[in-house]
């Protein structure tokens, strides 16, 4: 089959910051980078970028080849192709059952459980969706196949629970932009953040950590009670009643529960899960989008590949390990719709062991172990104590109710009219303290104080500190060592326990 002629201008408008992202991806290319990441937020518009990276490849006579591993995915890249002006005999699709099989097209938009049991298609350019996961095995065959193509990944989130970063699948990195920088330009909406105090968040003291994140059947033991259960419909009517919202549950079973408590308390909902058929699945998200229902309890289903602006509030009742996880879900109501307003319902603790999803973070091919932070970005997130709204822990009102986010200091003496300095030593002591302890409380090794020391200032603990030897302790004082730590951080002893659970698995000493 002859190649294309030159496809026409393409009818969609590049924001500038995608133009950018074209130009940094093409000069990546030209030297000499074979695998590159570009990592861009939830909702900037990724796929816009890969579509205008296929057009351009297309009118050189070049093949691509676009892959994913959600149905959604695969519709939404496809859709955007045409919108650029590719014809449609241009484009084919690879997965079962598709209508839109073209085997001859020079671009293919391609589902990676399809293609892992079809011929190749040729490809000189090779794009990956979601590519967070592009260390699975399917994913690294792909990139051995096309070993002499152009790799190009696409992410929000480069990060992976069990640690591991995506430097063995890409050698180059571009950063599009930031959540910041979206928001700023009306991109993106920025959220309000709320929370529970730390009595109705589930206790996690029991579950433990498998492949870098909870165990399922555990987490579901711990989340799954009427209690907190019955906590996500009051929370919801008190912050976002009305809302178009969805649910992150942890299973099935603790889906339907809350879709039935939501349904117990009069309000239209609805639950669906991997399993619930397409077609209904579809007719759910449509009665969403529509108003006639107002919640969708779910699991595992719309963390990735989901774009519903409508749907303007986030119930996270899933308790997670994996900063890429969470970031997921915050960031599938940050999209803007209407002027109105996105809304964070955070039962599980995620907003303070992750941080604020609108806060900017550094990217690193590098795993998160290994990546040095380098400052910037937003400083960890904190806890009104009154109305339980989390802002940055720079603010000191909370813009929802007005009230005083300044910490009390009991052990500093006031005097009239004086400031106490706090110095950077005095803070770089007090985290070596706490890190070393908490690092004791864990089983360690002696090393990892110092790793995280440096990823937090960005350089290793001065001598000074490094000779600061803290008394030998039992594990009830390094326990104290670590809370006592937290309380000269956190906006109540409330929070700072927590946290200490959240960091250790243990109740807070009292």
């Amino acid at each position: 089959m002859p190649a294309p002629a030159q496809p026409p201008a393409a009818a969609v408008r590049l924001r500038p910051y995608q133009r950018a992202a074209v130009e940094g991806v093409r000069a990546a290319a030209r030297a000499g980078a074979r695998r590159c990441l570009l990592v861009a937020p939830t909702g900037s518009g990724k796929t816009t970028v890969a579509s205008e990276l296929i057009r351009l490849a297309v009118a050189r006579g070049r093949r691509a080849l676009f892959v994913a591993h959600r149905r959604e995915l695969i519709a939404q890249a496809y859709q955007r192709l045409l919108d650029f002006g590719l014809p449609a005999s241009s484009v084919g699709v690879i997965m079962a059952n598709d209508p839109r099989r073209r085997p001859g097209a020079h671009v293919q938009v391609a589902s990676i459980d399809t293609l892992r049991a079809r011929a190749k298609p040729r490809a000189e350019l090779v794009i990956v969706d979601e590519c967070h996961r592009a260390l699975a095995r399917s994913y690294r065959d792909l990139q051995e196949h096309y070993a002499r193509a152009v790799h190009l990944g696409l992410t929000a989130t480069p990060y992976r629970a069990d640690g591991r970063g995506l430097g063995d699948a890409y050698d180059d990195l571009v950063v599009v932009t930031s959540p910041r920088a979206l928001i700023a330009e009306g991109y993106l909406v920025e959220p309000r953040v709320f929370t529970v105090p730390p009595s109705a968040l589930p206790d996690l003291s029991a579950v433990r950590t498998r492949g870098g994140d909870y165990d399922k059947r555990a987490l579901e033991d711990a989340v799954d009670h009427r209690a907190l259960v019955g906590n996500l419909v009051e929370h919801w009517r008190r912050h976002a009643e009305g809302v178009r919202t969805v649910v992150f549950a942890t299973s099935v079973a603790h889906s339907r529960h809350i879709d039935a408590r939501f349904r117990e308390a009069g309000v239209a909902s609805e639950h669906l899960d991997g399993a619930t058929p397409t077609h209904e699945r579809d007719a759910i998200l449509a009665r969403l989008d529509a108003g006639a229902t107002r919640v969708v309890c779910s699991v595992g289903t719309l963390t990735e590949g989901w774009d519903q602006p409508s749907v303007k509030c986030a119930i996270l009742a899933r308790p997670t390990k994996s900063t890429g996880l969470y970031l997921q879900m915050a960031g599938r109501i940050l999209r803007p719709w209407r002027d109105q307003p996105a809304i964070i319902l955070d039962h599980a603790g995620c907003v303070m062991e992750h941080g604020l999803p609108q806060q900017d973070r550094e990217h690193s091919l590098e795993g998160p172990k290994k990546a040095r932070r380098l400052g910037g970005g937003e400083p960890p997130a904190k806890a009104c104590p009154e109305c339980f709204a989390i802002v940055a822990l720079s603010v000191r009102e909370c813009p929802a109710c007005g009230a005083s986010l300044s910490a009390p200091r009991d052990d500093v003496e006031e005097t009239p009219d004086e400031l106490v300095e706090v110095t950077l030593d005095d803070v770089q002591r007090l985290e070596w303290d706490r890190l070393q302890a908490l690092g004791a409380l864990r089983g360690y090794q002696p090393g990892w104080a110092s790793r995280r020391f440096r990823e937090r200032f960005g350089g290793t603990p001065s001598a000074a500190l490094r000779g600061w030897v803290t008394p030998a302790a039992s594990t009830a004082e390094q326990q104290r060592r670590v809370f006592d730590a937290l309380l000269e951080q956190e906006p109540s002893a409330a929070w700072a326990a927590a946290r200490f659970r959240a960091e250790t698995g243990l109740n807070a000493p009292g």
